[in-house]
């Protein structure tokens, strides 16, 4: 149960718009159901909070939380935190905190980034111009280009997590109408290759579904893990900057 949550961070990341505007705004919020099989396993949401002076620069702060079931509570308690603040212009982020209760073990990670280095407690590492955080990645591959993504099939983003540098694989497979409890929605379906160990047992396990309009917003996502199938699928929305298309 202790990578459950750490699905919602990187389920996201494959979500794409055009770059002549931002396809998210403050007040957007997601919530979303995880679950294995029929089990309701936890719950985890994404919020824009508001605009935040940091570094003499005007950031988005955005929080996404995550935690177990009550009944799950009892076996492996979850209470995860993520925080991030992005540069409105560059798309970058300023700042990134992390506070993780998994099972008793706790996490506290504070990154403090620049252009091209990131401060974490007493060291300094070296990273590419463009990397990323774990949950700004999120928020910065909304703004790329959708066209381009879908002729090159593959794309690739970096992110600094847990110390380290780690590039994120994503590959476009096809068009699917899904079916919610909104009516069917054009989805965009991908398939991540994440770090084999780090987050999933098989690198290539995951699948996603994102909205295929203007929001690019995850839908639903499934991926294998040591102990079967898990699930995370939209349960409800706000403030979205354009309505979600129902098709049917």
């Amino acid at each position: 149960m202790k990578k459950l949550f750490r699905l919602l961070i990187f389920l996201p990341i494959v979500v794409f718009s055009q770059n002549s505007h931002l396809p998210y705004q403050v007040g957007e919020y997601c919530s979303y159901d995880i679950s294995f099989g029929i089990i309701r396993a936890g719950h985890a949401d994404l919020t824009i909070k508001g605009f935040v002076e940091k570094n003499n620069k005007t950031t988005f702060h955005i929080i996404g939380r995550g935690r177990t079931a009550p009944f799950f509570d009892w076996f492996f308690k979850v209470r995860d935190v993520y925080e991030t603040y992005i540069d409105t212009q560059s798309l970058k982020p300023i700042f990134f905190q992390r506070d993780v209760y998994e099972g008793g073990h706790t996490i506290n990670q504070s990154y403090y980034f620049q252009d091209q280095t990131v401060e974490s407690k007493d060291s300094l590492y070296v990273i590419p111009k463009n990397t990323q955080d774990m949950l700004s990645a999120l928020f910065f591959a909304r703004t790329l280009n959708k066209k381009k993504v879908m002729e090159d099939s593959v794309f690739t983003i970096p992110i600094f997590m847990d110390e380290e540098m780690y590039t994120l694989e994503v590959r476009y497979l096809h068009k699917q109408k899904l079916k919610t409890k909104w009516g069917k929605i054009d989805c965009l379906v991908f398939k991540p290759k994440m770090q084999k160990g780090r987050v999933f047992e098989d690198n290539e396990s995951m699948k996603i579904w994102i909205s295929n309009d203007e929001n690019y917003l995850l839908i639903k996502a499934e991926a294998r893990i040591w102990a079967g199938t898990i699930k995370a699928e939209l349960k409800n929305y706000k403030e979205l900057k354009t309505p979600l298309s129902i098709i049917e």
